[in-house]
């Protein structure tokens, strides 16, 4: 058997066809999000030797199937389609047993690795997405809805895992953390990562985060998130249905810089009736940012099945949904591509398609970010070493009322080091409603904080996270 997800297919068939030329008699399976819907017919079209495909959530049609092979029956259909799973909690523990044997066997330098992650389910669908489906994802396809375990099962769960498997990464492969989690699973998981220090958990959530959130995430071990930032523009956030703000993405991108939390993220465009006022927005901010995370790319987005850029093209202006050229390129010319496609590419106006000049700034702009972020190479007398030092924007408390600003990202107009009064510490670290203060107007020349979304005033710096909550404490701030 084998599982199909985004790229996986024509690996999955090669090895099933290579399988049956070998054993002729050995039943072929294959299942996976690429079998979901009309594109189990499409899998099915590649190869006379695949003998069954599993189509949607299969745990209660996949033993159906096995007790009528076991009972020397065999199937007269092809394709077996499943249903969502409602109680989470009757699903049984996964064993991998047999993967770690392997493992051990025949990659054992990989089996004693500390990158080694144990993956583990705790949810399935999107919370967010069951309401406010974002325009471009077409994740779960007809399996949306959410449903989640119980926090008893997955703290039960995971450690048992853990006794079996040590590890020191475990990979969450939610579409999003429960939100729930917060006051359910936490506070156990925060136990665990007491008894297991080195633990690292990952895990995608929404980014509309608070410090005090981020600060339990971190104390249960859950040290690496994707929050799905995708923009630092609010109208293009929209466009995407998203459900934040680009104020609410910097500021959990200073929340990730001053706790140490691994952040994966990566900027999108090319979006339907996208303007280049957002993307000029967007990177007259980008060198301010220098000190928080980067992201990982700048992508443009892809037509996914499933998504509302999908099913509603006409809603979007959107038309001649084909798709993506990649798989003309590989697959035999005789099977439906449309059939077996989840990524497509269509015809719609955007300006970020019309100034290719300009977004080519943009990807430079992200591109020296990044740079900044990238270890470098210093020559002494005595060797070569490897040095990691990123920009800073950072307040420090060097008295009850006294405070310093250290800025080392260089942009005119600024400088290394400001003494500071409480008052302008403040705006330095957290964000009001943009009024001509001496200290806001003293800010943003500084570039220590920016006017965002008209009335907004918004913070760039960082500092230890006992301070920030210190100031955002403060009833004076709007």
């Amino acid at each position: 058997g084998c599982t199909t997800m985004f790229e996986q297919t024509a690996a999955s068939v090669a090895l099933l066809n290579s399988i049956k030329r070998l054993r002729p008699d050995i039943v072929t399976i294959i299942g996976g999000p690429n079998c979901e819907g009309e594109m189990a017919e499409g899998v099915a079209s590649l190869s006379d030797q695949i003998d069954y495909v599993f189509s949607g959530e299969s745990e209660h049609s996949f033993v159906a199937f096995v007790r009528q092979v076991l009972a020397g029956e065999h199937p007269d259909q092809r394709i077996w389609v499943g249903h969502p799973v409602t109680d989470m909690d009757s699903l049984p523990l996964p064993d991998f047993g047999e993967y770690y044997t392997q493992l051990e066997c025949y990659l054992p330098q990989v089996a004693k690795s500390d990158q080694l992650e144990l993956v583990y389910e705790s949810s399935r669908g999107c919370w967010w997405g069951e309401k406010h489906q974002c325009t471009f994802c077409g994740l779960n396809g007809a399996g949306i809805g959410f449903r989640a375990k119980s926090a008893t099962k997955v703290i039960a769960e995971v450690k048992n895992l853990l006794h079996q498997h040590p590890s020191k990464l475990v990979n969450m492969t939610d579409n999003i953390m429960p939100y729930a989690f917060f006051e359910t699973l936490l506070p156990t998981l925060t136990s665990l990562a007491a008894e297991i220090p080195s633990l690292r958990i990952f895990y995608e959530l929404k980014a509309n985060l608070s410090l005090e959130q981020v600060l339990n995430l971190m104390k249960a071990g859950i040290t690496q998130i994707q929050p799905g930032i995708e923009s630092l523009s609010t109208s293009l956030l929209r466009r995407m249905s998203k459900g934040v703000t680009a104020i609410q993405n910097i500021r959990l991108l200073r929340y990730a810089r001053m706790t140490g939390m691994s952040l994966f993220w990566a900027l999108l465009y090319g979006f339907p009736g996208d303007e280049l006022r957002e993307y000029e927005e967007m990177l007259a901010l980008l060198p301010l940012l220098h000190h928080l995370p980067p992201p990982q790319a700048l992508a443009h987005l892809s037509i996914e099945r499933f998504s509302p850029y999908f099913d509603h093209p006409e809603n979007y202006g959107i038309d001649n949904v084909e798709p993506a050229m990649a798989y003309k390129m590989i697959l035999p010319p005789k099977v439906n591509t449309n059939r077996i496609a989840y990524h497509f590419s269509g015809d719609y106006e955007c300006d970020s398609h019309k100034h290719p000049e300009f977004m080519k700034e943009v990807r430079e702009a992200v591109a020296a970010w990044r740079s900044d972020w990238t270890s470098k190479t210093i020559t002494l007398f005595f060797g070569k070493f490897r040095v990691k030092e990123h920009p800073v924007l950072e307040v420090v408390r060097q008295a009850p009322e006294e405070f310093v600003l250290r800025d080392t990202r260089k942009l005119p107009g600024t400088q290394a080091e400001y003494q500071l009064s409480r008052a302008q510490a403040s705006v330095a670290l957290v964000g009001r409603r943009c009024e001509p203060t001496p200290e806001i107007e003293w800010a943003i020349a500084r570039k220590v904080g920016v006017r965002l979304d008209q009335h907004h005033y918004v913070p760039l710096a960082t500092a230890e996270p006992e301070l920030v909550l210190e100031f955002e404490a403060e009833p004076n701030i709007r």
